[in-house]
């Protein structure tokens, strides 16, 4: 990973800006924490805010009426920073834009509460804007709160048999990982197929040959836990367990579920950074995804931050979590749209700015920790039913219709899965309240969105005016998968 440069005194950097652009010759710059129940989370972020180095910064906190005592706690505890009560749990489109459409500095950005800043995080974003006229806002590099531990596990390989022509390693249950109280899941980055019920009933995945993790370490002793077993009618089946790339050890598994626990030191154990947003870059679909996030056999992972994140480039869009604008592009676009709750509204702001004239940028030399969905839960009902909507609202808005109608036909088609998995549950006499919390999810944003179609379709008309609505502004961001 390319080091950051050592910061600048601020008088030194302040002589690359212009007097004339800024009432000052440092531009200032207005950052906008949403909160909503963040006790806990928004008191470090909010700390580590002011303790940033630049000299012409203020911080508000909008409230969208948390319940849980964080808003005394942030007036008592931080006296120099603005506070606005919402009144109202407003979602981070309309909570946001009630801050920054009052703001009069130049530079504004958003940050979420559950993230921390490092001490020299503003100026490489100030100074990204400097350099281009046409960046109207720029993301730092987001990375994961905590580190994590590669773990690797090799076993020999069989094939099935049958139609099955897979290459298989073993049977993994369950991972997770364990510092003192702290309880975290392990990632399955690479080597592990999609969950599959065993003869009981129990989900389970199998590994192949060789399968990477990642266990998030936050600090201390940890401990891993494995839930494994060779399969039906297989025993004694050696299985090699290599952390953080040292000497392997060995253990024998059968074909019952058995509990592998590694206890880690808290030294000699090197826990790497993972990258959570490099930007934002669009799928062929015209759904969006995290540069630096990976889809494989349905499980999500997240690459470690190394060389391909290093250096400053384009992107399609900034993340909404952690970003800087000028105000004269938020302005021109009326902000956020205020028709999306959550999820969507960071690409779909980005996406209508771009056919205006503007672009993005992320800068690595800022970096901003994040505890990612430490506020909302992911995968929830809650979760589900605000990225579908998010989604077919911007598609609605800015897309070519084949890829609105794409959309609708995947979260049919996934709404009708989890009902089928929900049924069969139920015959068995197992509830699966998540696979009808996904139904249910799905069927709400359907809703929603037929409700909101009207202005939807006003905004459409606004964007067509400006440029076709063809797709054109996603083509040079598409990466392969």
């Amino acid at each position: 990973m390319k080091a950051a440069s050592p910061p600048r005194r601020a008088d030194d950097r302040a002589r690359r800006f212009h007097p004339d652009d800024t009432d000052a010759a440092v531009p200032r710059v207005c950052v906008v924490v949403l909160n909503y129940n963040g006790a806990g989370h928004v008191e470090p972020c909010l700390a580590s805010l002011l303790a940033t180095e630049y000299p012409a910064l203020e911080v508000v906190v909008v409230d969208n009426a948390s319940r849980d005592g964080s808003p005394a706690t942030i007036q008592r505890q931080f006296p120099d920073v603005a506070f606005v009560a919402a009144g109202a749990n407003l979602g981070f489109a309309r909570g946001n834009n009630l801050a920054l459409q009052r703001a009069s500095a130049p530079l504004l950005a958003v940050l979420n509460p559950d993230t921390t800043v490092e001490p020299g995080w503003l100026w490489p974003l100030v100074e990204r804007l400097a350099a281009d006229p046409l960046a109207g806002g720029v993301g730092p590099r987001i990375l994961y709160r905590h580190d994590r531990v590669a773990l690797t596990l090799t076993a020999p390989a069989f094939r099935p048999g049958g139609a099955d022509g897979r290459l298989l390693g073993v049977r993994l249950y369950a991972a997770s990982s364990h510092a003192g109280a702290a309880s975290l899941p392990v990632y399955f980055n690479r080597g592990v197929f999609g969950r599959e019920p065993d003869h009981a009933g129990r989900p389970f995945c199998w590994t192949g040959p060789v399968a990477e993790l990642a266990a998030p370490h936050p600090g201390g002793a940890l401990e891993v836990r494995l839930q494994l077993s060779a399969g039906d009618g297989r025993a004694n089946v050696p299985v090699h367990v290599t952390v953080d790339g040292g000497a392997p050890g060995e253990v024998r598994v059968g074909p019952v579920c058995q509990t592998l626990a590694l206890t880690l030191a808290p030294t000699g154990v090197a826990a790497r950074p993972v990258i959570e947003n490099a930007g934002i870059r669009p799928l062929t679909d015209g759904s969006m995804r995290d540069r630096g996030t990976r889809l494989s056999h349905g499980h999500v992972w997240h690459a470690w931050d190394g060389p391909d994140y290093a250096e400053p480039r384009e992107v399609f869009a900034v993340k909404g979590g952690a970003a800087l604008y000028r105000r004269e592009l938020l302005a021109s676009i009326a902000y956020f749209d205020p028709g999306i709750f959550m999820y969507y509204e960071d690409a779909d702001l980005c996406w209508r700015a771009r056919r205006r004239g503007w672009r993005f940028w992320y800068e690595p030399a800022s970096v901003v920790r994040h505890a990612h969905a430490a506020l909302s839960r992911e995968w929830s009902p809650g979760f589900i039913r605000n990225v579908e909507f998010g989604k077919l609202r911007m598609l609605g808005k800015n897309a070519p219709w084949p890829w609105v109608r794409r959309a609708l036909a995947a979260n049919l088609k996934f709404g009708g899965a989890a009902g089928l998995g929900a049924s069969r549950s139920a015959v068995r006499g197992r509830p699966d309240a998540a696979a009808s919390g996904e139904v249910r999810a799905r069927a709400q944003a359907l809703l929603q969105t037929l409700l909101a179609m009207p202005t939807t379709m006003r905004l459409r008309r606004l964007e067509r005016q400006l440029a076709p609505l063809d797709g054109r502004e996603l083509l040079p961001f598409f990466e392969a998968e």
